[in-house]
């Protein structure tokens, strides 16, 4: 069976299609990312991190927490090591089950979605789940 993008493991390019990463896939002219769980304290941590080709890309980011508490959250996205967008949820039973951000990647951009336990220094799971179109 011939390999799907090249390379020396049988993995489409870009990472693992059918799993969690921190890198983008591209499905046709889609494109998702996938955290899954991470584990997120009191410093920033990237929960994707890729850098795009020469496409850009119209689509939402998700991100969400696996866990109860209530802690307040920090969700940034950065474009080339810049703040772009930057969202605050307030934890308890008030904090929204997930929040969209919808944003366009340029071409040729380094992107990374992180997340920050902005209350105090406990772990709380953080995820992001990315989806978009790509435009050529």
């Amino acid at each position: 069976m011939p390999l799907v993008g090249g390379g020396g493991s049988p993995n489409t390019a870009g990472g693992n299609p059918a799993g969690t990463g921190t890198s983008l896939n591209y499905i046709g002219d889609h494109a998702y990312a996938t955290s899954g769980e991470i584990s997120v304290a009191n410093s920033a941590v990237n929960l994707c991190n890729f850098t795009t080709g020469s496409e850009y890309i119209v689509g939402t980011a998700m991100f969400s927490s696996g866990t109860q508490s209530s802690d307040d959250y920090q969700y940034t996205t950065k474009f080339n090591n810049e703040v772009v967008d930057r969202y605050h949820t307030s934890g308890g039973v008030t904090a929204p089950d997930r929040v969209n951000r919808e944003i366009l990647i340029p071409p040729y951009t380094h992107v990374q979605f992180q997340a920050q336990n902005v209350t105090d220094t406990s772990s709380g799971n953080q995820m992001v789940f990315f989806r978009g179109r790509v435009y050529a």
